[in-house]
């Protein structure tokens, strides 16, 4: 067991040894904000045409 270890040790072999040790929420946000600014964009682009074509 590792002596700077804050979690008991684990059955589990990936919970020992974890490969990305970065916040999840990082991770979490990004792949929000990623698709939601992809598909806003379409959006906005949509309403620019309707907008230009009246």
């Amino acid at each position: 067991m590792h002596i700077n270890s804050v979690r008991p040790q684990s059955e589990n072999p990936f919970e020992n040894d974890v490969q990305c040790k970065r916040n999840d929420a990082i991770d979490s946000a990004i792949g929000f904000i990623v698709p939601f600014s992809f598909f806003f964009t379409i959006f906005a682009i949509g309403v620019l045409i309707k907008f230009l074509s009246l």
